[in-house]
């Protein structure tokens, strides 16, 4: 067994995923519309920024908080931009489940994936 040639097999299986190909279908129905396109991109970077800023031990403060979440619901509401965010979520979750059992299966847990008993790979 290559490990290559499996890498290769699981990359073409994700790719023929109904998660993925529901993904692409969708940033491609957005980017159909630039204003909506560049407005979902504008939220990304902002959840990144927060991300960091969180990461870095900073808090959020109310009015902070208050801001992104009023964003959030406006953004939310447009149709294109929910389906883009809704399929982007499902793939995401298969992709981290993979990787989840990827790094099980090489003993790589170092306690991030849950506990011993899960590590059945």
């Amino acid at each position: 067994m290559n490990v290559y040639d499996e890498a290769n097999n699981l990359a073409k299986a994700l790719k023929e995923s109904i998660e993925y190909k529901n993904f692409l279908a969708a940033k491609e129905k957005l980017e159909q519309e630039p204003e909506k396109f560049e407005m979902a991109k504008d939220y990304m970077r902002r959840q990144m920024e927060i991300q960091s800023f969180q990461m870095l031990g900073n808090e959020l403060t109310e009015e902070q908080i208050s801001t992104y979440n009023a964003l959030a619901n406006t953004i939310m509401e447009i149709p294109e931009i929910a389906e883009f965010f809704q399929a982007q979520m499902y793939f995401s979750v298969i992709f981290q489940d993979i990787t989840d059992i990827m790094a099980k299966a090489v003993d790589l847990n170092l306690g991030l994936f849950g506990s011993e008993e899960d590590c059945d790979a």
